[in-house]
Parts: structure tokens; sequence; C-alpha cells
């Protein structure tokens, strides 16, 4: 297959047409270059979409946002990660890769394009080469549906229901606007998009989702199973950077006990930090974010140059603050050999502490008091202390 510049579609290997909107930072013959994907049922191929978009390219990054199958433009029908969602995205990285001005192919995104990536990843496309899981889950049924086995409807599943929504069909049988699906779908149609219009059919034979949440009330591990990170990292095999928060409102706070679980490859890396979801890819994470991607998608040393001109603008877009402090460039004069061992000599586990609490900060910018790093999770000089309740309110180690 050919994919260019710019919106197109890109065939599945049962010949679904996913849609493809691809920006790259420089002409085609200036390729090839570095290549990040973005993967997942919201709008990453909607040809105006910004946000990550619009991050990568002065970065020197080709860009490539994918809808999954069911969802914006793209052909199918739409189930909450099923397992055709995870080909899909091993055919779009084997797919991209090929192309001649793709160099190396990445994978990114926060939330929901973090964790189609986990899923896409246990498939072992070939030509993926690294992966930046942020604000994921270990679990999608007992940590973001049923958090200690109550229904969590203050996100969850408001959050499926949006997405049924966006899977309705745009057009009725008839080839009539509906006004339904995403938005910006309906406005391609209009345009004469016929790929898009067509793409519409098997929209009804999406799955009630929020219905089979009603009728699911207990762990079924026939359906759980299958959407639990935790059960199947162990076969990511590609250098992987984790970020994620304790208090994450969306995804939960207990993705970190599945890092032991990835035992797939020997180049995980995880930072981690107190506050909400949006605080994986804050200004604490973001210098090692971009590290990681010059050192194992673009193969060259790390230069934050470009990373701190765009910081203030990613820092006040989620966070209404510019101060990202003045994160060094640690790898300059090194080849990006001698960068990516030196990076991988460091203690993979990284830990900031009271992040918003930075001291010469401004009040409430997303940097931590200080940063601690540890060879492995769980820590394994934490010795855990268990503590009880008095009847007059005091604390003691020995049950009352």
């Amino acid at each position: 297959q050919q994919v260019g510049d710019g919106f197109g579609y890109l065939e599945t290997r049962d010949g679904t047409l996913l849609s493809v909107n691809v920006r790259l930072p420089g002409p085609v013959e200036d390729g090839p270059y570095p290549t990040v994907v973005e993967y997942s049922g919201y709008t990453p191929s909607d040809p105006d979409a910004t946000g990550l978009a619009d991050l990568f390219g002065p970065l020197g990054y080709a860009y490539v946002g994918v809808n999954m199958r069911g969802s914006g433009c793209s052909g199918g029908s739409d189930r909450f990660f099923e397992y055709t969602q995870s080909t899909d995205g091993y055919d779009v990285i084997e797919t991209i890769a090929a192309q001649p001005w793709s160099a190396k192919v990445g994978m990114v995104g926060v939330s929901f394009t973090g964790i189609s990536k986990l899923f896409v990843a246990q498939t072992q496309p070939p030509n993926l080469a690294a992966i930046t899981p942020l604000s994921v889950l270990d679990d999608s049924y007992r940590s973001t549906l049923y958090p200690g086995g109550i229904l969590n409807t203050g996100f969850a599943v408001q959050w499926t229901g949006d997405r049924e929504d966006d899977a309705e069909p745009a057009v009725d049988p008839e080839g009539e606007l509906t006004g339904l699906g995403q938005g910006w779908a309906s406005d391609r149609i209009a345009t004469g998009d016929e790929t898009c219009a067509s793409n519409q059919s098997l929209r009804l034979q999406s799955p009630e989702l929020v219905d089979e949440i009603a009728d699911t009330p207990f762990y079924d591990s026939a359906v759980g199973d299958d959407i639990a990170p935790a059960l199947f990292v162990d076969r990511i095999e590609v250098p992987t950077l984790m970020a994620g928060a304790w208090q994450d409102e969306q995804t939960g706070g207990r993705f970190p006990t599945m890092i032991p679980n990835f035992t797939g490859t020997d180049q995980l890396f995880v930072s981690l930090v107190n506050g909400l979801h949006t605080e994986s890819i804050s200004p604490a994470i973001y210098p090692r974010f971009v590290e990681f991607l010059d050192l194992y998608v673009a193969d060259r040393t790390p230069d934050l140059t470009t990373a701190r001109a765009i910081g203030p603008i990613l820092a006040g877009g989620i966070f209404g603050t510019t101060d990202i402090g003045d994160p060094p460039d640690r790898f300059t004069g090194l080849s990006p050999d001698d960068a990516r061992s030196a990076f991988e000599g460091e203690p993979p586990i990284e830990v900031h502490f009271e992040q918003g609490a930075a001291e010469g900060a401004e009040p409430l910018a997303p940097l931590p008091r200080f940063t601690k790093r540890f060879d492995a999770w769980p820590i394994p000089q934490v010795e855990p202390t268990r503590w009880f309740l008095g009847s007059d309110g005091s604390l003691a180690t020995e049950a009352p």
C-alpha cells in the first residue's frame, strides 16, 4: 500500500479501511523521517485535529493519526479493545514502516491512545521500535470500570457511552447524513468523501457496551482477561516508557502494579508522580519522554532545545502555567549509542515527589519538589508497615 502526506485510508488484513492522517515535518524528498503513530477511537485522523499532532513536527517526527475501526471515518464496527483492534494496529505499524518517507516507527499517546499501544505491542509488530504508554490502566474491568467492585459511573460508564455515540453511523442506509457519530466525519462526507460514507455501513453492528456493563456486574474472566493489560504486557518486547499519576481520576492509580509483569523487554522505564490524568505529560516527565523517543525511534542524541520551546505551550494549554523549569541537555557530546548506554545505565524507576510544590516555581506549576530513582518496583528497600486505628484515634502497629 501507499500512504502519503495528508488524509487517506489504510487497508487492514480483513479489508477494513482505517482513516489515516499523515503530517510530515518536511518535504517527502528530505525523508525518511522517524515516525510516531497515535491510534485510538478519538479523532487522531481528523485533518484539523490539534494536540499531539502539532507536537511532533517541530521535533522532527512524522506524525500518523489513525482512527480505530468503528470510529471517525474508519470502517468496521467498534467493540472496546477487541483483539481485532490489536491486529489492526499491527497492520498499521507494518504498513507505515514500509513507506519511503518513514524510518523507525514508534507509538505515542495519552490515556485511550496510551492504553491502545499496550494492546498493539503485545502482537509484536516486527517494525515497531518503541512505545510510550502514558496514563494507562492495568485492568480495564477491576481497575477502572469496577474499582473495588463498585461501578464507576463517575467516569467509566459515561466514557463508554461517549464511545458508543462516536460509533453511531454518520449516514443512514439511504446515504443521508444523520448528524450522529463524530462531527468531523460528517463534514468529510458532506464534502464528498465517499469512502467515509460507505465505511459507516457496519456501525449498527457495534454492540451496546453500556448495556453489557450492566449485564456483567461480576468479573468474568472470559471477557475481562482479554482487556487486562497486566495479563499480557509480558509479551511486549520493545523499549517502553510508561508514566502515570497516583490519583488519576480517569484510569485509576493501580497501573504500577503491572510494572513487574513487563518481563519481555530489558528497556522498561517508568515515571511515577502524584496528580491527575494529564500529569503523565507534565514538565516533570516531558523531557524524559523526548529523550526516550530520540534514542529509540529517531536514533539520535537527545537535544531538548526544541522541547524547551514547545514545553511552555504544552504546559500552558494543559496546566495553565508556562513554568516548565529548566530541563538540561544531559547527553551533549555523546554519540547516540553512548547516550543510549548512559540512559539505560540510570535506575529505570523515577518517582517525582510533591508535584506542584517545587521550590522557586510558579504556584501549582506541575514540577516536583524532589525526584528519586530506583532499580526496581516495588522499591526493594521499602519495608511496608501496617497501621491500625485505635479507639482513641491513635495509630499503632498492633491491632487493638
